[in-house]
């Protein structure tokens, strides 16, 4: 074995050798070398709690902080509005678009507050705010100008939350400031800023965050805010930015990815077959990038349509709002609907006159009324413009142009002004109409007229199509100002191609350019009717899911072309038929089958359902069935639809759709009538008559009443047509209680319009035979079963019929219930009342229940009074109205019948449980006088000789009511119950004391010893007797408690009001003054006797024998000596029995005054 040897290591060198680099390797690191290689790490932490708490609670949450920080605007993070606003001026568009959104977190925030409390918070921080945000609607950073768009779209929202900012009257002082950012956004260079310009337009004219068709066409769209109508004044200097930015928006460059270009999508599609893959690849890239662009540019054009349509309708209803100065009736000083309710007199109906005239029926009879000298009601447009509640204007749909001021005077500076805008509506409408046949050569043309469309370009076609008609619409208010100043006979469109003169005065010159800009704007609407129809109707390409959709495309352009063909701005005066006639009407009558089932599945709220599409048809027929302009008074009137037939054939459709027969048990002849139960058909109906085409229709049958009331029962008129109408009238009840109220305007106008056919109506039936028509037998028929179909108007809409059936009669009325005559304004149910008072001979349903209705103003105002709860019920005027009114159909109904309503609507003996008497006052015994006397009244009024023939029916009601004093020691516990109690036996006592008086002033003795039969026996008088000294116990018991009677003068004017009645009964009454005296003589001895009851009788005696209005009470003590000796007696105890108390000095006067009457007849 090899020995082995240990080698020792070579020695470390100083400097050892620098290994060489190579490609891919690092150099190792050197000896000496300082790792200074580092970690990190980082923690998220969320947002303290204490920091959050501190945002939320700054934000208003905790309701014990200063009104003065919660008036302040907080972000989430607890950013204030000043630290956001800085950073909007960055120069950095991230830093600007963080601060909006700090901006929007803190608006939206609100949201978590009560509504009241977040409007006022942001109302006061607007000043500061809009300034800022305007300034970023030019911003040129797309995503900073979309999230100022979003911020102004929360701040509408946010206005909007609450009932009393919805109008937005808050923003009505910014509007000029917000214009003025909104038109330097349409003028922008930048294209993008300019759509986004239209986008702020859309929500000032809109008033809402995202503006869609679906609110353009909305029937309640058209209740425009205090913001959109400042914005009407502004329309002016946006118009013509709008109009260069939809000039440069395309609309054909679309590709059609519908059946129109079927055919050649599939030869592309064979043709690309052949190429190979990467060709496939770059088309398929193409095309998705072609797409994206076109589906952008159509949302583009979209938008800005929208914009415009919402910038023209606001000018519209602007102009609306204001045409209430020149399109007004009479003024309000010169009419009157109701007599005088305070003057006395009978009343009674007016009969004869135009047959137009449908006045309130009702006029005073004597020449002191207030309504003598008064201007009759002649026509509906004579009656007083109907409040809307919702958008409190004064609406009527038949009013007159009357113009306020002398326009000959106008500066020709107007006239330029008004020409301009001419000028600007016809450049509009020559844009539209390039617009519009841009959508139709998306489309195809048939072989006839029409136009063959995807169902993608409809919204833009519906778009185009409202404003054309809006645009147009607005040029015929500007007409109307020029053609005051300027006559037809030189605008006449023959003159379209006389050339401008160059010289000349300057009055020439401007009747020139006038009369070439009406004739320029004339050539341009026949051109848009003539694009119109032949592209009319709108069809798809095959059978299509969505029709309806198809049928409101349709609908849109017959009313653009009955809006655009039906104005005569150059009418010569000879009868034509346009071209467009025939083809709407024979598009339209088909489709006037109103299908009821459709309006019970879809919501009115569907911008493309039937109810919408057949609302605008309606339209379109009362272009066609009403007379051209207002030549009502013209022998010969024009109709754009000439055949006389035509207009008969279209007028039963419309009948048979809208309204049809409805049954009536009562009909004697089934004229106007169905003679089999519809009751279905009445519930299918009412679904109707709450869509917009409901209404719409319920206002052509009141055109069509105004426009030929006056000749419908002459021979010229056609029994076909005038038994048609007086059908379609029948119906009318039946919308007017769907309703309930809700539209008021249509329900006046429905009832106006009945009123005005039914006042022509002999209700005496004194018409020979001879002289009955077809049409004076449905008239008689109408009538009769009006009678019973008002009846729903004043039933409670709970036990209405028309709501469910009817139930067992209630022990207890319910005050909270309401009818649907309550619900109306006060004009309106004057007219109600006033046609049941026409139609004479009221249903027991309708007396009880319009008793009822009065009963509940009484109590509703004695309620209101007393702080109590408040009712939704009538005037005390309108409640006297009605009275008045029935008490003037006495003699057509039976006398119980007119007896319970006189008693049931005095509220006297409704047992509600109403508290009369929250601060234990004797005076709320005299709460009900006001009805007491008219009650009173009436019932003397009634008939002759009442006392003997109205008061035996009286008699157990009123021995009810005198009975009632006599027990309310049984109810000493309940207030309500004593003060009830009070106010029958004041009642009972009134009748009685009215019915003496009355029978004393028939006979003329008020001065004689005559003596009064009213009372029937002594049965009563017993009664009477003690009735009258119960009401004396239980007010002596009242003045012991508190410190209402503390004042002397306060107790005589009690006593005066309580004794006033009992003073007739004692004087005129055999026996019925000595028989008082005894009793309370007898009285005052007894024992237990309070000293208040002692007070109260002993002043009694005092002021009957003071009494001297309205009859003077000594005289007859004077002349009896038997009354002598029971007053000088009864007197004599009651001072032996207070003397030595409190009250000697009381009973020592009484003894005096006593022995004064006496004294001086010896």
């Amino acid at each position: 074995m090899a020995p082995t040897t240990n080698k020792s290591k070579p020695p470390a060198r100083d400097f050892a050798k620098r290994p060489r680099a190579k490609v891919g390797k690092r150099a190792p690191a050197k000896v000496n070398a300082t790792d200074t290689s580092f970690k990190t790490a980082t923690v998220a932490v969320r947002s303290q709690g204490q920091s959050l708490d501190k945002g939320r609670q700054q934000q208003g949450k905790d309701a014990t902080l200063s009104s003065a920080k919660r008036m302040e605007l907080f972000s989430s993070r607890g950013n204030t509005l000043a630290t956001l606003q800085m950073s909007l001026r960055h120069h950095a568009a991230p830093v600007r678009a963080s601060g909006l959104k700090g901006i929007r977190d803190a608006v939206q925030s609100l949201s978590l507050l009560d509504a009241a409390i977040g409007v006022a918070i942001l109302e006061a921080n607007l000043p500061s705010l809009l300034p800022h945000l305007c300034r970023c609607w030019l911003d040129e950073d797309d995503d900073v100008r979309a999230l100022a768009l979003n911020l102004y779209g929360d701040i509408l929202k946010c206005l909007s939350s609450s009932l009393e900012s919805v109008d937005l009257k808050c923003l009505a002082p910014f509007v000029p400031f917000l214009c003025a950012y909104a038109s330097s956004a349409l003028n922008s260079l930048d294209r993008s800023i300019r759509i986004d310009g239209s986008s702020i337009v859309a929500m000032l004219a809109s008033a809402v965050q995202s503006p869609s068709f679906s609110q353009l066409m909305s029937s309640s769209s058209s209740k425009m805010s205090a913001m959109s109508r400042e914005l009407s004044h502004h329309v002016d200097s946006l118009l013509p930015s709008m109009e260069r930015l939809l000039t440069s928006v395309s609309l054909g460059r679309r590709a059609s990815s519908s059946g129109r270009s079927a055919e050649s999508q599939k030869s592309n599609t064979a043709a690309g077959q052949k190429r190979g893959r990467s060709g496939k690849n770059a088309s398929s890239v193409q095309t998705k990038a072609v797409s994206k662009r076109e589906s952008r540019e159509s949302s583009t054009a979209q938008s800005i349509l929208l914009s415009l349509a919402f910038l023209l309708r606001t000018s519209l209803i602007s102009n609306d709002d204001m045409s209430g100065m020149n399109h007004t009736i009479r003024d309000k000083t010169q009419r009157d609907l109701s007599p005088s309710l305070y003057v006395s007199g009978e009343c009674s109906f007016l009969k004869g006159g135009s047959a137009q005239s449908n006045s309130l029926l009702l006029i005073r009879g004597t020449e002191g009324s207030r309504a003598a000298d008064k201007t009759r009601i002649c026509s509906i447009r004579d009656l007083p413009a109907i409040q809307d509640e919702v958008t409190n204007n004064s609406i009527n749909a038949l009013v007159e142009d009357i113009p306020t001021d002398d326009l000959s005077s106008r500066p020709k500076e107007k006239d330029a002004e008004s020409m301009e805008k001419v000028q600007q509506m016809t450049s509009l409408l020559e844009t539209l109409r390039g617009k519009f046949v841009e959508i139709a050569h998306l489309g195809k043309k048939t072989d006839a007229n029409g136009l063959v469309s995807s169902s993608n370009d409809l919204e833009t076609m519906d778009v185009l199509v409202q404003i054309i008609r809006l645009s147009h619409s607005r040029f015929q208010l500007y007409y109307q100002s020029i053609s005051k100043h300027y006559p037809r006979t030189e605008t006449d469109a023959s003159n379209s191609n006389k050339k401008r003169e160059k010289g000349g005065k300057k009055s020439t010159k401007d009747l020139q350019n006038v009369q070439e800009c009406l004739v320029a704007h004339q050539t341009s609407v026949d051109r848009v009717l003539q694009l119109l129809l032949e592209n009319f109707p709108v069809k798809s390409f095959g059978e299509t899911t969505n029709p309806e959709r198809y049928e409101f495309s349709n609908a849109c352009i017959c009313s653009a072309l009955a809006e655009l063909g039906g104005g005569a701005m150059f009418d010569d005066g000879k009868k034509r038929t346009s071209p467009w006639v025939n083809t709407v009407f024979s598009y339209v009558l088909p489709r006037l089958t109103c299908d009821q089932d459709s309006y019970e599945s879809k919501p009115e709220d569907d911008s493309y359902s039937e109810s919408i599409s057949t609302n605008m048809l309606l339209k379109v027929v009362m272009k066609l069935l009403l007379p051209i302009g207002n030549n009502s008074d013209d022998n010969t009137k024009s109709y754009l639809l000439n055949n006389i037939v035509k207009r008969q054939e279209i007028l039963e459709a419309f009948a048979k759709a809208f309204f049809p027969q409805v049954y009536c048990q009562l009909a004697p002849h089934h004229v106007i009538y169905a003679s089999s139960s519809t009751v279905e058909l009445e519930r299918k109906m009412r679904n109707v008559a709450n869509t917009a085409a409901g209404r719409t229709a319920c206002i052509l049958v009141t055109k069509l009443v105004a426009q030929s009331a006056d000749s419908l029962f002459n021979d010229s008129t056609e029994t076909e047509y005038a038994t048609l109408l007086l059908q379609m009238i029948s119906v009318l009840p039946t919308y007017v209680v769907a309703w309930e109220g809700k539209y008021p305007t249509e329900t006046g106008l429905a009832l106006a319009s009945i009123l005005s056919v039914v006042r022509q109506w002999e209700a005496s039936g004194n018409v020979s035979e001879e002289s009955r028509t077809p049409v004076t037998l449905a008239l008689e028929e109408l009538c009769l079963g009006l009678r019973y179909s008002l009846e729903a108007l004043y039933i409670p809409i709970e036990d209405s019929p028309a709501v469910k059936q009817p139930r067992k009669k209630r022990k207890k009325a319910n005050l909270k219930q309401t009818c649907i005559l309550e619900r109306l304004p006060e004009q309106a149910q004057k007219l109600a009342i006033g046609l049941a008072g026409l139609l004479q001979s009221p249903t027991e349903v309708t007396a009880k229940e319009l008793s009822q209705i009065c009963s509940k103003a009484f109590i509703s105002h004695i309620a209101t009074t007393n702080g109590d709860q408040e009712y939704e019920a009538v005037s005390l005027d309108m409640a006297n109205y009605i009275r008045e009114v029935v008490h003037l159909s006495r003699r057509t109904m039976p006398m119980p019948t007119y007896l319970s309503f006189l008693l049931d609507g005095s509220g006297i003996d409704l047992t509600t449980g109403i508290s009369l008497m929250q601060k234990q006052s004797p005076d709320n015994v005299f709460l009900y006088d006001s009805a007491i006397d008219q009650l009173s009244r009436f019932l003397t009024t009634s008939c002759d000789k009442a006392s003997q023939k109205v008061l035996p029916m009286l008699r157990p009601i009123i021995e009810k009511w005198l009975l009632a004093p006599t027990k309310i020691k049984e109810n000493e516990g309940a207030s309500n119950e004593t003060m009830r109690l009070l106010v029958q036996g004041r009642s009972a006592i009134s009748i009685l004391s009215a019915f003496t008086w009355d029978d004393v002033l028939s006979h003329n003795c008020v001065d004689d010893d005559f003596i009064s039969s009213t009372i029937l026996d002594d049965k009563l008088d017993q009664l009477l007797l003690n009735s009258i000294l119960s009401l004396c116990e239980v007010s002596g018991s009242f003045w012991s408690k508190g410190s209402h009677f503390d004042d002397t003068e306060a107790q005589q004017l009690y006593l005066a009001k309580l004794m006033g009645p009992v003073a007739v009964l004692l004087r005129y009454r055999k026996g019925m003054l000595k028989q008082f005296l005894e009793t309370v003589s007898k009285r005052v001895a007894a024992q237990g006797m309070s000293e208040s009851v002692v007070e109260i009788y002993m002043k009694a005696i005092l002021m009957i024998l003071k009494s001297k209005d309205p009859i003077l009470m000594t005289s007859i003590i004077q002349r009896s000596d038997d009354l002598q000796k029971v007053l000088l007696s009864v007197a004599k105890s009651i001072e032996t029995i207070v003397s030595g108390g409190p009250l000697a000095h009381l009973g020592g006067k009484l003894q005096h005054h006593v022995n004064t009457i006496c004294s001086s007849n010896q």
